[in-house]
Protein backbone atom coordinates (compact mmCIF):
# COMPACT_ATOMS: atom_id res chain seq x y z
CA UNK A 1 0.00 0.00 0.00
CA UNK A 2 2.75 2.43 0.94
CA UNK A 3 4.80 1.73 -2.18
CA UNK A 4 1.79 2.34 -4.40
CA UNK A 5 1.11 5.59 -2.58
CA UNK A 6 4.70 6.72 -3.16
CA UNK A 7 4.65 6.01 -6.89
CA UNK A 8 1.17 7.18 -7.71
CA UNK A 9 0.88 10.35 -5.69
CA UNK A 10 4.27 11.40 -4.49
CA UNK A 11 5.33 10.52 -0.94
CA UNK A 12 2.70 10.21 1.76
CA UNK A 13 3.14 10.88 5.44
CA UNK A 14 6.11 9.42 7.27
CA UNK A 15 5.37 5.81 8.26
CA UNK A 16 5.77 4.73 11.87
CA UNK A 17 9.55 4.36 11.77
CA UNK A 18 10.69 6.94 14.34
CA UNK A 19 13.38 9.19 12.92
CA UNK A 20 13.28 10.48 9.38
CA UNK A 21 11.27 12.55 6.94
CA UNK A 22 9.31 11.96 3.73
CA UNK A 23 7.49 14.36 1.46
CA UNK A 24 6.16 14.69 -2.06
CA UNK A 25 5.12 18.29 -1.26
CA UNK A 26 1.53 17.50 -2.14
CA UNK A 27 -0.06 18.99 0.97
CA UNK A 28 1.59 22.39 0.59
CA UNK A 29 0.24 25.54 -1.05
CA UNK A 30 1.64 25.73 -4.58
CA UNK A 31 1.02 27.51 -7.87
CA UNK A 32 2.35 27.64 -11.45
CA UNK A 33 4.34 30.80 -10.68
CA UNK A 34 5.50 29.40 -7.34
CA UNK A 35 4.28 29.86 -3.77
CA UNK A 36 6.89 30.63 -1.10
CA UNK A 37 8.10 27.46 0.65
CA UNK A 38 9.46 29.32 3.70
CA UNK A 39 7.05 28.83 6.59
CA UNK A 40 5.40 25.75 5.08
CA UNK A 41 6.12 22.29 6.55
CA UNK A 42 8.72 23.85 8.90
CA UNK A 43 11.00 25.04 6.06
CA UNK A 44 13.01 28.18 6.78
CA UNK A 45 15.80 30.33 5.40
CA UNK A 46 18.95 29.47 7.38
CA UNK A 47 20.17 32.14 9.79
CA UNK A 48 23.27 34.08 8.87
CA UNK A 49 22.84 33.65 5.11
CA UNK A 50 21.99 36.17 2.41
CA UNK A 51 19.27 34.07 0.80
CA UNK A 52 16.12 34.25 -1.24
CA UNK A 53 13.19 31.85 -0.96
CA UNK A 54 12.44 28.50 -2.53
CA UNK A 55 8.94 27.94 -3.92
CA UNK A 56 6.29 25.25 -4.27
CA UNK A 57 5.34 24.82 -7.94
CA UNK A 58 2.56 22.92 -9.61
CA UNK A 59 3.83 20.77 -12.45
CA UNK A 60 1.08 22.19 -14.64
CA UNK A 61 2.35 25.41 -16.19
CA UNK A 62 5.30 25.79 -13.81
CA UNK A 63 7.52 28.83 -14.28
CA UNK A 64 10.72 26.73 -14.26
CA UNK A 65 9.61 24.86 -17.37
CA UNK A 66 10.22 21.46 -15.77
CA UNK A 67 8.27 18.51 -17.19
CA UNK A 68 5.99 16.25 -15.21
CA UNK A 69 7.97 13.83 -13.07
CA UNK A 70 6.85 10.32 -14.11
CA UNK A 71 6.72 9.42 -10.40
CA UNK A 72 5.59 12.80 -9.12
CA UNK A 73 2.22 14.02 -7.98
CA UNK A 74 1.00 17.49 -8.80
CA UNK A 75 3.71 19.58 -7.10
CA UNK A 76 7.45 19.95 -6.52
CA UNK A 77 9.76 22.51 -4.88
CA UNK A 78 12.24 24.66 -6.77
CA UNK A 79 14.71 27.46 -6.36
CA UNK A 80 16.31 29.99 -8.70
CA UNK A 81 19.57 31.73 -7.90
CA UNK A 82 19.31 35.40 -8.84
CA UNK A 83 23.09 35.88 -8.68
CA UNK A 84 25.80 36.76 -6.18
CA UNK A 85 25.64 37.45 -3.30
CA UNK A 86 22.08 36.16 -2.94
CA UNK A 87 21.33 32.46 -3.43
CA UNK A 88 18.13 30.47 -2.99
CA UNK A 89 18.12 28.36 0.17
CA UNK A 90 15.50 26.30 1.99
CA UNK A 91 16.30 24.34 5.14
CA UNK A 92 14.35 21.94 7.35
CA UNK A 93 15.22 20.22 10.63
CA UNK A 94 15.11 16.40 10.68
CA UNK A 95 15.84 13.76 13.33
CA UNK A 96 18.47 11.40 11.89
CA UNK A 97 17.90 8.88 14.67
CA UNK A 98 20.43 6.51 16.18
CA UNK A 99 20.64 3.63 13.69
CA UNK A 100 24.00 3.08 12.01
CA UNK A 101 22.71 3.54 8.48
CA UNK A 102 20.45 6.14 6.90
CA UNK A 103 19.26 6.54 3.31
CA UNK A 104 18.63 9.91 1.66
CA UNK A 105 16.73 9.82 -1.64
CA UNK A 106 15.06 12.44 -3.82
CA UNK A 107 14.18 13.27 -7.40
CA UNK A 108 15.91 16.27 -8.97
CA UNK A 109 15.88 18.26 -12.21
CA UNK A 110 17.91 21.23 -13.41
CA UNK A 111 17.03 24.16 -15.65
CA UNK A 112 18.57 27.37 -16.98
CA UNK A 113 16.11 30.22 -17.30
CA UNK A 114 18.34 32.66 -19.20
CA UNK A 115 20.26 32.51 -22.48
CA UNK A 116 23.96 32.63 -23.10
CA UNK A 117 26.73 32.09 -20.59
CA UNK A 118 25.98 30.98 -17.03
CA UNK A 119 28.22 30.36 -13.99
CA UNK A 120 28.63 27.61 -11.41
CA UNK A 121 27.06 26.22 -9.42
CA UNK A 122 23.61 25.05 -10.51
CA UNK A 123 22.63 23.98 -7.00
CA UNK A 124 22.97 21.31 -4.34
CA UNK A 125 21.50 19.17 -1.58
CA UNK A 126 23.27 18.84 1.76
CA UNK A 127 22.61 17.50 5.23
CA UNK A 128 23.06 20.27 7.77
CA UNK A 129 24.86 21.83 9.54
CA UNK A 130 27.67 21.95 7.00
CA UNK A 131 30.35 22.27 8.21
CA UNK A 132 29.99 21.06 11.79
CA UNK A 133 28.43 17.59 11.56
CA UNK A 134 28.85 14.26 9.75
CA UNK A 135 27.81 15.74 6.42
CA UNK A 136 28.60 16.06 2.68
CA UNK A 137 27.29 17.99 -0.33
CA UNK A 138 25.62 16.54 -3.43
CA UNK A 139 26.63 19.24 -5.93
CA UNK A 140 25.11 19.96 -9.33
CA UNK A 141 27.52 21.96 -11.51
CA UNK A 142 27.72 22.89 -15.17
CA UNK A 143 29.86 20.76 -17.45
CA UNK A 144 30.71 24.04 -19.23
CA UNK A 145 29.11 27.20 -17.80
CA UNK A 146 29.92 29.07 -21.02
CA UNK A 147 27.58 26.68 -22.83
CA UNK A 148 25.09 25.64 -20.10
CA UNK A 149 23.35 22.69 -21.75
CA UNK A 150 24.38 19.83 -19.43
CA UNK A 151 25.46 19.39 -15.83
CA UNK A 152 27.18 16.96 -13.48
CA UNK A 153 25.87 15.50 -10.22
CA UNK A 154 28.98 14.91 -8.07
CA UNK A 155 29.75 14.41 -4.38
CA UNK A 156 31.76 16.70 -2.13
CA UNK A 157 32.75 14.37 0.70
CA UNK A 158 36.05 13.89 2.59
CA UNK A 159 39.08 11.63 2.49
CA UNK A 160 40.19 9.48 5.42
CA UNK A 161 42.25 12.34 6.85
CA UNK A 162 39.19 14.58 6.88
CA UNK A 163 40.25 16.74 3.92
CA UNK A 164 37.30 17.90 1.82
CA UNK A 165 37.13 16.93 -1.84
CA UNK A 166 37.76 19.86 -4.16
CA UNK A 167 34.92 21.22 -6.28
CA UNK A 168 33.22 20.07 -8.42
CA UNK A 169 33.49 16.88 -6.32
CA UNK A 170 33.89 13.18 -6.99
CA UNK A 171 32.14 11.49 -9.91
CA UNK A 172 30.60 8.08 -9.19
CA UNK A 173 30.68 7.35 -12.92
CA UNK A 174 29.42 8.31 -16.37
CA UNK A 175 25.76 8.04 -15.32
CA UNK A 176 26.23 11.06 -13.03
CA UNK A 177 27.84 13.14 -15.80
CA UNK A 178 26.42 15.25 -18.66
CA UNK A 179 22.88 15.16 -17.29
CA UNK A 180 20.10 16.66 -19.38
CA UNK A 181 18.30 19.82 -18.35
CA UNK A 182 14.54 19.74 -17.81
CA UNK A 183 14.74 16.03 -17.07
CA UNK A 184 14.02 14.14 -13.82
CA UNK A 185 16.51 11.84 -12.12
CA UNK A 186 16.31 9.95 -8.83
CA UNK A 187 19.28 9.91 -6.47
CA UNK A 188 19.97 7.98 -3.30
CA UNK A 189 22.84 8.06 -0.83
CA UNK A 190 23.47 5.50 1.93
CA UNK A 191 25.27 6.86 5.00
CA UNK A 192 26.99 4.63 7.55
CA UNK A 193 27.46 6.69 10.69
CA UNK A 194 29.35 3.86 12.40
CA UNK A 195 32.22 4.16 9.90
CA UNK A 196 31.48 7.85 9.10
CA UNK A 197 31.26 7.03 5.37
CA UNK A 198 29.11 7.23 2.29
CA UNK A 199 28.88 3.54 1.42
CA UNK A 200 26.58 3.57 -1.62
CA UNK A 201 25.14 6.03 -4.12
CA UNK A 202 22.69 5.41 -6.93
CA UNK A 203 21.03 7.27 -9.78
CA UNK A 204 18.07 6.50 -12.02
CA UNK A 205 16.83 8.24 -15.16
CA UNK A 206 13.10 8.45 -14.48
CA UNK A 207 12.20 8.48 -18.18
CA UNK A 208 14.42 5.73 -19.58
CA UNK A 209 14.69 3.67 -16.38
CA UNK A 210 18.48 3.45 -16.78
CA UNK A 211 20.15 3.19 -13.37
CA UNK A 212 23.54 2.73 -11.81
CA UNK A 213 25.10 2.11 -8.40
CA UNK A 214 28.53 2.97 -7.04
CA UNK A 215 30.07 1.78 -3.76
CA UNK A 216 32.89 4.11 -2.73
CA UNK A 217 35.43 2.72 -0.29
CA UNK A 218 36.99 6.03 0.77
CA UNK A 219 34.28 8.68 0.75
CA UNK A 220 33.99 9.91 4.31
CA UNK A 221 31.63 12.31 6.00
CA UNK A 222 33.07 15.39 7.66
CA UNK A 223 35.64 14.32 10.24
CA UNK A 224 37.11 11.62 8.01
CA UNK A 225 37.98 8.18 9.35
CA UNK A 226 38.31 9.52 12.91
CA UNK A 227 34.75 10.83 12.90
CA UNK A 228 33.84 12.48 16.17
CA UNK A 229 31.21 14.92 14.89
CA UNK A 230 27.53 14.67 15.65
CA UNK A 231 24.87 13.57 13.20
CA UNK A 232 23.15 16.08 10.96
CA UNK A 233 20.09 17.79 12.32
CA UNK A 234 18.51 18.87 9.04
CA UNK A 235 18.97 19.33 5.29
CA UNK A 236 19.21 22.20 2.82
CA UNK A 237 18.15 22.82 -0.77
CA UNK A 238 20.38 25.33 -2.61
CA UNK A 239 20.20 26.93 -6.05
CA UNK A 240 22.19 29.58 -7.84
CA UNK A 241 25.45 30.67 -9.38
CA UNK A 242 26.95 34.11 -9.74
CA UNK A 243 24.51 35.01 -12.51
CA UNK A 244 20.73 34.87 -12.75
CA UNK A 245 18.83 31.83 -13.98
CA UNK A 246 20.32 28.67 -12.44
CA UNK A 247 17.32 26.64 -11.27
CA UNK A 248 16.90 23.32 -9.50
CA UNK A 249 13.80 21.32 -8.60
CA UNK A 250 13.29 18.52 -6.06
CA UNK A 251 10.49 16.04 -5.41
CA UNK A 252 9.84 12.82 -3.46
CA UNK A 253 12.41 13.29 -0.72
CA UNK A 254 12.89 10.62 1.94
CA UNK A 255 15.42 10.45 4.77
CA UNK A 256 14.93 7.05 6.36
CA UNK A 257 16.82 4.58 8.55
CA UNK A 258 18.20 1.33 7.15
CA UNK A 259 18.53 0.68 3.37
CA UNK A 260 15.92 -2.08 3.67
CA UNK A 261 13.28 0.60 4.20
CA UNK A 262 13.64 1.53 0.51
CA UNK A 263 11.61 -1.56 -0.37
CA UNK A 264 8.69 -0.04 1.53
CA UNK A 265 9.10 3.21 -0.35
CA UNK A 266 8.82 1.67 -3.80
CA UNK A 267 12.57 2.19 -4.34
CA UNK A 268 13.78 -1.39 -4.03
CA UNK A 269 14.90 -1.31 -7.65
CA UNK A 270 17.71 1.03 -6.71
CA UNK A 271 19.62 -0.50 -3.83
CA UNK A 272 21.49 -3.67 -4.71
CA UNK A 273 21.63 -3.38 -8.48
CA UNK A 274 24.54 -5.77 -8.69
CA UNK A 275 27.19 -3.19 -7.85
CA UNK A 276 27.69 -2.07 -11.43
CA UNK A 277 30.94 -0.23 -10.67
Amino acid sequence: MLAGCVIAAGLCAVPAMGAGYMSGFEGLAGSPEGTVLTGQDAFYIPNGTDSCDWYVFTYAGNALGLPQNPYGGSQFVGGVGPGSPTYARAQRDVDYGDTDMMVITYDFAGAYLETGESANNLGSFSPQPYPGAATYIHLMSWVDPIDPVAYNSFYLAYDAAGVAHAQPGMSPGAEWENLDLEHWYRSYTVLDFASNRIVEVGIKDLDSGDEAVYNPSDWYLEGGEAGGLGRPTGFRFFAGGTVTGNALGFDNIAIVPNPGVLALLGLAGLVGLGRRR
